[in-house]
């Protein structure tokens, strides 16, 4: 393969393969990677004009000066003899990454897969600022060069053990080149989707980057919230059924805006509990900016205030922002052992229902009505201890690349000379700082069957889908019958999978698929497809390839 450059570079072992192509390693330069598309890709005169706009606006930081990739931004474009085409760019190690739902998801970062990173039991609250601080750096990077994200979804960023951010996928964003043409983004996830952008077809539409400040601030939400999506986790006490999450932030009602209809979950923190600075930061981004987009809070600022946050721990422990006054997880905790008392006493005769634990959600968001600012604790309260986010020395060393790292230790590793400690997360509602064993909680989706769901990787493998349920109040008997019918079979739920699988029908409903692994080739899937009979088909688990696609067979 011949580079722009004139360089020749020779295609090694096989990293991954995606829906748009092949990733490779670089004989000889283990600091690279290669993409090559599929020659049979669609619109692939676009995406090989795009790339060589992007090769040619390199943006500043996206890889720092100790070699860090925050951007896996193409390098170079690749040509082959036999006419075939893709890109370099800087090789992640993965080894030690996670997406970042493995953070902010409770569920996810307290029961890692086996074959995934173990680190993630450990991260604190503190750890989890940082990931977000980080996050807004990666953003910064990609709007230096006037490009937008688009697709700013949790497949796309990788998270490694110092809390250091990677973005993937980078030439599926909008891009636009020196001479003014517009490459767009036409794929996004419905939750992290702006509301001015409710309506419009992506595939037509360019983006602003105020669509990304909307992403950015539901990220740092579910990182710093236990998880809790602004739009989807809380107590509605509007008229109806609580509408969906883009309808809501049309209207600016998020759990714990001001005036929103929207309150806190009982089982989630209120937003109050947050510096005050941080609270402002996000009603700009919700309230204000569901009508003026332009509100929203820029990286940077999100950045300078996420990194002046200080943290001290309640006298169980918990640790929280000093300004906390009450310790929202205590409060969660208290809840919790309430409702466990409630379902242990038998129900009396007044009609009440005793709530099953399968009511109540396993993934705490929060608020009250209106956001006022919590009075500062004072340094030296009784049985508290205030450290910085970020360690003074830490800070001074990292800012001329801007970047916030834990260094010296890594997650997992005892470092008890250090502030930034890492404890185990032991509750899905807060954060401990005991020492016991984690306890259970299930993966986000799954619907309490004798088998348990799956999240397989999107690493460009196939599967066949057997079945699909989509009816509301049917997912989990619909999906226990496909599982019965089909021996062996998995399942999944597909809006917390791959990108390249539809997240939602048509009217919104969540989808489960049932499937099994088929291969990593067109030929093992569709031979697959026809042991399988009936209306199966197959798809590729990818961050790339368009949802609607199915493999022809």
């Amino acid at each position: 393969m011949r580079l722009d450059n004139g360089q020749n570079v020779t295609l090694g072992t096989v990293i991954a393969r995606a829906g748009e192509g092949t990733i490779y390693e670089i004989t000889g330069h283990p600091e690279w990677a290669a993409k090559i598309f599929h020659p049979d890709l669609k619109d692939l005169a676009a995406k090989r004009a795009k790339v060589t706009a992007m090769a040619g606006s390199q943006p500043t930081g996206a890889v720092q000066s100790d070699g860090f990739t925050v951007l896996t931004w193409p390098l170079h474009t690749l040509t082959g003899n036999d006419g075939t085409s893709g890109y370099l760019m800087s090789r992640i190690d993965t080894t030690n990454a996670v997406e970042i739902h493995a953070l902010s998801n409770p569920a996810d970062r307290n029961n890692p897969l086996p074959s995934a990173p173990q680190w993630t039991p450990h991260a604190t609250w503190q750890h989890l600022t940082n990931v977000a601080a980080n996050l807004c750096l990666a953003v910064e990077t990609v709007h230096s060069v006037n490009a937008v994200i688009g697709d700013f979804q949790e497949r796309n960023i990788l998270v490694n053990d110092t809390t250091r951010v990677t973005l993937v996928d980078v030439d599926s964003i909008q891009f636009t080149d020196t001479a003014g043409h517009q490459f767009l983004c036409a794929v996004g996830r419905p939750e992290f989707t702006a509301p001015e952008l409710a309506g419009t077809n992506l595939a037509t539409t360019a983006r602003q980057k105020p669509s990304d400040l909307f992403a950015l601030a539901v990220h740092i939400h579910l990182l710093l919230m236990a998880g809790n999506h602004p739009f989807l986790r809380g107590h509605w006490t509007g008229p109806g059924d609580q509408p969906d999450a883009l309808t809501l932030a049309k209207t600016g009602q998020w759990a714990g805006g001001p005036r929103s209809q929207l309150h806190t979950h009982p089982l989630a923190p209120p937003v109050t509990f947050l510096p005050p600075d941080i609270q402002r930061l996000f009603v700009r981004a919700f309230t204000d900016g569901a009508n003026n987009p332009n509100a929203r809070p820029t990286a940077t600022e999100w950045r300078e205030a996420l990194t002046h946050i200080q943290t001290t721990e309640c006298p169980r422990g918990h640790q929280i922002p000093a300004e906390a006054d009450p310790c929202p997880w205590c409060t969660i905790d208290n809840e919790r052992t309430n409702r466990r008392q409630q379902r242990a006493t038998p129900p009396i005769s007044t009609g009440q229902v005793a709530v099953s634990a399968k009511q109540i959600p396993a993934a705490p968001v929060g608020s009250n009505p209106l956001i006022t600012a919590s009075p500062a604790r004072p340094a030296s309260a009784p049985g508290r201890t205030r450290t910085p986010v970020i360690a003074a020395a830490v800070v001074a060393g990292l800012v001329a690349v801007g970047l916030v790292a834990f260094l010296g230790a890594r997650m997992g590793q005892s470092n008890t000379s250090s502030s930034s400690s890492y404890r185990p997360d032991n509750s899905d509602s807060g954060y401990t700082a005991t020492t016991s064993s984690p306890t259970y909680a299930p993966p986000s989706g799954d619907l309490g069957l004798s088998q348990p769901i799956s999240r397989p990787e999107c690493d460009g493998s196939g599967v066949v889908i057997l079945g699909s349920v989509t009816t509301p109040g049917a997912y989990a008997s619909g999906v226990q019958r496909l599982l019965n019918a089909h021996p062996g079979a998995y399942y999944l739920k597909t809006d917390v999978t791959c990108p390249s699988l539809r997240p939602r029908t048509p009217e919104g409903n969540l989808i489960y698929a049932v499937y099994t692994p088929a291969g990593r080739t067109q030929s093992e899937i569709c031979a697959a497809v026809r042991r399988a009979g009936g209306d199966s088909y197959g798809k590729w688990l990818d961050r790339s390839t368009d949802p609607s696609y199915i493999i022809p067979c």
